[in-house]
């Protein structure tokens, strides 16, 4: 699968890393261009490759790894998804990690309304970046919490995640589970291994 990922900091940068490790072409954009991320290449492997966020964003995947600020701004330069499967990895946070306050929706549905027509599922926002890598000191899969309010897209998230050692448990949809995992929800910074029998 092709997977575009917007946001090249500390969290893009591990989930470029983790997706790379499947049959996936990996393409990692940041707001300041390609050609910022030509230093950095040694860093990634072959299948990663350095765009535009423009071309991001038109993978048949695509996670968002920016400040939850600059999110619906970013996911407006496309008008329409098409369908396309749009991974909300953030958290409602200011710069200065103030809590966002985006009530009565939750922080996921806010980034399902930017991006038109496409279906979103929330994910890894939970997780501290240090296991966002799947790995686990000892037996098992690390524990990882989803939510979307489509269930086609949801099999496919939990499909392309489960080879690269994760557990997927879905929460159900972005309004319910999308609550419980936002700033404040009660499964933040979360790393739960399941040991399998």
């Amino acid at each position: 699968m092709e997977i575009g990922i917007i946001g090249a900091g500390t969290v893009g940068t591990v989930l470029a890393k983790t997706f790379a490790r499947g049959d996936h072409q990996i393409k990692l954009s940041r707001h300041s261009g390609a050609a910022s991320l030509a230093t950095r290449r040694a860093e990634f492997a072959a299948n990663v490759a350095f765009v535009e966020v423009a071309e991001a964003l038109q993978q048949p995947l695509v996670i968002l790894a920016v400040p939850f600020e600059q999110a619906p701004t970013v996911l407006a330069q496309v008008a329409d998804y098409q369908q396309r499967i749009v991974v909300d990895v953030t958290n409602q946070f200011t710069a200065d990690f103030k809590k966002i306050k985006t009530a009565p929706l939750t922080g996921s549905e806010v980034i399902a309304r930017a991006a038109n027509n496409a279906r979103v599922i929330k994910a890894f926002n939970t997780i501290p970046p240090e296991f966002m890598d799947g790995h686990v000191d000892g037996p098992g899969k690390r524990v990882l919490f989803y939510a979307g309010d489509d269930v086609a897209a949801k099999k496919e998230f939990a499909a392309l995640v489960r080879p690269l050692n994760f557990r997927p448990v879905n929460l159900g949809k972005l309004r319910h589970g999308g609550s419980v995992m936002q700033v404040g929800g009660g499964l933040g910074n979360t790393h739960f291994v399941q040991i399998e029998e």
